[in-house]
């Protein structure tokens, strides 16, 4: 029969055992809490860096030269006073002067596989693909 001091002794080794457990398991949360505070610093860090650079894009956007360069060269805009100069070598202009405008439409246009097929031969031609 086992004697009183060897329960109080298995007693405290468990007591042991169980404050070991709850500190590694402690200190495991502290580190997972301090990994995310971490993840949270660094993303805050590159979002205020996409800010910033965010105000510098609008800054630049709002200017009038940023304004006056994209209108004169999306809408071909000019300012006041101002005389647009096109550089094109012989050989360009050569090219374009030969061009028929009116052959190229004309030559361009598609004819559908169904003009000419009323509503029923084109539902026919769509879902099974028979022609008339």
């Amino acid at each position: 029969m086992p004697s009183r001091f060897q329960y109080i002794l298995a007693l405290l080794i468990l007591m042991i055992v169980y404050l070991v457990y709850l500190v590694i398991y402690y200190k495991y949360q502290d580190f997972q809490v301090n990994t995310y505070m971490e993840n949270i610093e660094t993303e805050n860090m590159h979002l205020f860096e996409n800010i910033e650079s965010k105000k510098d894009y609008l800054a630049t956007v709002q200017t009038n030269a940023y304004t006056d360069r994209i209108m004169k060269a999306s809408q071909n805009r000019k300012n006041p006073g101002e005389e647009a100069i096109f550089l094109v070598d012989q050989k360009e202009v050569s090219n374009y002067v030969s061009l028929d405008t009116s052959t190229i439409i004309s030559t361009r246009a598609v004819v559908s596989p169904t003009a000419g097929m009323n509503n029923r031969q084109k539902w026919a031609y769509y879902l099974f693909g028979l022609t008339p």
